[in-house]
């Protein structure tokens, strides 16, 4: 198929993906200017006898014209054209540029969290159903939803919804033994598919279902293949590997009940219930409460205040949130690790991160432009206050010397993800080698003990790789 023409115009130049429905191939326009790429999909008949053929055409333009309604959605590409040639059926398709959302949800980074945040998975469900709900609008169900089938486009980052489940009916279409045609597959895909869809009664809520396990996905980052599942009622075990809200997890439950009728049955129903789930916040007069309290106990307290203090803070007396003072967060990091309290060091030291930063919460992951801007004074302050407190075992002096004692240079350490895995593998980060990107640990199998490897503690955020190379520019 390569180079070769269709219909006189879109000439074929690779091939983008071939599966059990067909194939993908990415194209040339050769009747506009510049000659712009489009996606071409080629369908053929599993049967290919005479009658199969006419009413997988009839189904093609029915299905076809489907397409053609909903393009008009600037998130689902555009239909140009829809033909028979030689026997085949051929879809030409506005063509995506960007990545499909298993690199946010799978792969979100080379760090050993790859997976979303709550807020950022909410936020992840609410874009993915705002445009759910235009397909639904026009009587449209996906049937086929998955992160494969979800692209974030370049241009704008805006989620876009490809690949509709309708049209791979025409692959399945057959004759059976009575001389009736019927189609032979169930539009899915396993993990993905309730019940009700896999026996051939696809609902609106199916695709809510869908989009559920997705977010169960982005917030573990494990494929919903690979979880297991509760024996006697055939639910998803996920729970035990995060940490939820209960109003999340109750959305969430709901959207995958196993029994099609109770679940919603609106994407209003479910964009609704997820306005209600904000991030968390303290408020400035609670705020203003709790320094109150510790300012008191030094006050009072004198010389027992060292003791008495990491003991309040310990409890979550002052936590993270808006107006928040930096130099009380530092005090509470070097409280917290002056008591060997390191896991709540860590969560301190990436609230901190994002106070410093000038960032809106802890729930986005740093990017390179942010990280670029972090001070130096406010790095080495925390790199002081790791290395003082775990006797040089932790912080980025010490994750540093981890990268030297690797044979690697910092010009490696930005370029080479292998370099990255080394690293990781060398803190405790990842188990394996060098050569893949599995056995990276959840945060419930971190160390937050004197006893973990070098480097093992803070571990920042998301994008901590480039945390760490700004941190190589400081004189630490």
């Amino acid at each position: 198929m390569i180079n070769k023409i269709l219909r006189r115009r879109y000439q074929i130049i690779s091939e983008l993906h071939k599966g059990g429905f067909g194939r993908t191939y990415l194209a040339l326009d050769l009747d506009l200017p510049n000659c712009p790429q489009c996606v071409v999909k080629q369908l053929t008949p599993s049967d290919p006898r005479p009658q199969v053929f006419q009413i997988a055409k009839n189904l093609f333009d029915k299905e076809a014209k489907i397409l053609h309604r909903l393009g008009k959605h600037e998130q689902i590409p555009q239909l140009f054209a829809y033909f028979e040639e030689d026997g085949q059926f051929y879809l030409v398709q506005e063509f995506i540029e960007g990545y499909d959302l298993t690199k946010e949800i799978y792969s979100w980074n080379k760090f050993l969290r790859s997976r979303l945040r709550e807020y950022q998975t909410v936020q992840l469900l609410t874009e993915i159903l705002s445009v759910l709900k235009y397909v639904h609008k026009q009587n449209v169900i996906h049937r086929d939803l998955k992160p494969q089938n979800i692209m974030r486009r370049k241009s704008d980052g805006k989620i876009v919804l490809i690949d509709f489940g309708s049209v791979k009916e025409i692959k399945g279409l057959t004759v059976t033994n009575t001389g009736h045609t019927t189609t032979t597959i169930v539009v899915g895909t396993a993990g993905y598919m309730p019940m009700e869809q896999a026996a051939g009664q696809p609902k609106f809520c199916s695709d809510i279902y869908a989009v559920g396990i997705m977010a169960i996905e982005a917030l573990t980052g494990v494929n919903v293949n690979l979880l297991p599942k509760d024996i006697s009622t055939g639910k998803i075990i996920w729970k035990n590997r995060v940490n939820v809200s209960d109003d999340l997890g109750r959305v969430l439950d709901k959207m995958m009940l196993y029994d099609w009728r109770n679940r919603y049955q609106t994407i209003d129903e479910v964009i609704g219930e997820l306005k209600n789930i904000v991030k968390p916040r303290l408020s400035k007069k609670r705020l203003g409460v709790a320094f109150g309290i510790a300012a008191l106990g030094i006050v009072a307290l004198g010389g027992f205040a060292s003791v008495i203090l990491p003991s309040i803070l310990s409890k979550g007396v002052i936590e993270a949130g808006e107006g928040k003072d930096v130099e009380a967060m530092y005090n509470r990091l070097d409280a917290l690790t002056e008591a060997r309290q390191w896991r709540k060091a860590d969560r301190q030291n990436w609230q901190l991160m994002n106070q410093i930063g000038d960032r809106d919460g802890d729930y986005s992951y740093i990017s390179e432009e942010e990280a670029k801007q972090f001070s130096c004074p406010d790095l080495q302050r925390i790199n002081q206050i790791w290395t003082q407190r775990s006797n040089g075992r932790f912080g980025y002096t010490a994750q540093l010397q981890v990268i030297q004692e690797n044979g690697d240079t910092m010009e490696v350490f930005r370029e080479n993800v292998r370099a990255w895995r080394r690293f990781a593998i060398a803190v405790g980060w990842k188990t394996g080698t060098d050569k893949d990107d599995n056995g990276y640990l959840l945060d419930k199998d971190l160390k937050f003990t004197m006893d973990a490897p070098k480097g093992h503690l803070s571990t920042d955020d998301e994008n901590f790789d480039l945390i760490l190379i700004r941190a190589s520019q400081c004189e630490l």
